[in-house]
């Protein structure tokens, strides 16, 4: 798929599941993050640093917006904080889902307790469907401790089928999709 195609599916995929989905470059990545925390009433947030985001000054950004940022000793600050940030390895297309995969547990500490989660992918790291990134997972040497597919906020539902969203993760998901160079 070509590039502005492959955006919108990923948005559709997001949306579908309740995700929002925002388009940005680089160097407004931190107002567009700044922007998404204020709509959502996020005051704290826990921020995985990332070369993109020292790059696009992502924490200033926040500072200066009034949020309260960690970008260390997550295990302490993201249970508290209502917002996160991590930059994810590889987005699908057709699912609208972001893939991590680390050996830290950082960026799923933070994925998992915040009530606000934003996860950012480059637009060319998307692939376009499910088939495409288990290609690209059975390629990798050594392979990860940590793989996972992020797919719109939590759902559950308890025996009787009562739907509850963000017990176990977060209860709004957004994703910012950044332009390549």
């Amino acid at each position: 798929m070509e590039k502005d195609v492959v955006y919108d599916v990923f948005k559709q995929g997001l949306t579908n599941v309740n995700g929002e989905c925002h388009l940005a470059k680089t160097a407004d990545l931190g107002s567009v993050l700044a922007r998404i925390f204020q709509e959502k009433e996020t005051s704290s947030v826990s921020v995985v640093e990332s070369e993109l985001f020292k790059e696009a000054g992502v924490v200033d950004a926040l500072k200066t917006a009034g949020i309260t940022v960690h970008t260390d000793h997550f295990r302490k600050f993201a249970p508290d904080d209502k917002g996160g940030v991590t930059e994810a390895e590889y987005g699908i297309a057709n699912l609208g889902s972001i893939v991590q995969l680390k050996d830290d547990i950082d960026c799923r500490i933070v994925e998992i307790v915040s009530d606000v989660y934003v996860g950012v992918i480059k637009l060319s790291r998307i692939v376009d469907d499910f088939d495409a990134m288990i290609d690209i997972m059975s390629e990798l040497k050594p392979f990860p401790r940590f793989a996972g597919v992020i797919t719109g906020p939590s759902r559950t539902a308890d025996i009787e089928c009562v739907g509850t969203v963000g017990v176990h993760g977060p209860r709004q998901y957004s994703v910012v999709v950044i332009e390549d160079k």
